[in-house]
């Protein structure tokens, strides 16, 4: 019995210390700060590592994607309220998933290689089920 004591002692031991050196070798300070904080450009520049170039242009394309998106989202939100005919809705639906497809495709190409498709296989799922409520908030837990 004590060496079966001993022995469960060192197993949690070195458990133990694998979690920690495990935990300390891939904490990004950085992607935590982003996350706490709801920042989903730091969140985006730290995830995808991005350069400062790569950023900056992101982040311009970004800031005048947003306007279009607000726009679209806006004559949805419109179209829903003055209960226009379904079909008319999914068209303007279907202009934003056009559009919102778009612009992810040329924030990847600003990537690093092999970043944008991971960054794709990411963000185009999540459109799919869009419910167009209001411009997307990048929700930077999953």
């Amino acid at each position: 019995m004590k060496n079966f004591l001993i022995t469960l002692g060192v197993a949690v031991a070195v458990c133990v210390a694998a979690f920690g050196i495990s935990y300390a070798m891939n904490d990004n300070r950085a992607l935590h700060a982003a996350a706490r904080e709801g920042d989903a450009m730091a969140w985006l520049r730290v995830e995808f590592r991005l350069d400062e170039a790569q950023f900056s242009a992101i982040k311009r394309r970004h800031d005048d994607y947003s306007v279009a998106c607000g726009e679209h989202c806006a004559a949805i939100v419109a179209a829903r309220e003055r209960k226009a005919p379904a079909a008319e809705v999914a068209a303007l639906e279907k202009i934003c998933v056009d559009a919102m497809t778009g612009h992810f495709r040329q924030v990847a190409a600003l990537m690093p290689p092999g970043q944008g498709d991971r960054y794709l296989a990411m963000v185009l799922p999540r459109i799919a089920g869009y419910s167009h409520a209001g411009a997307p908030n990048v929700r930077v837990a999953p």
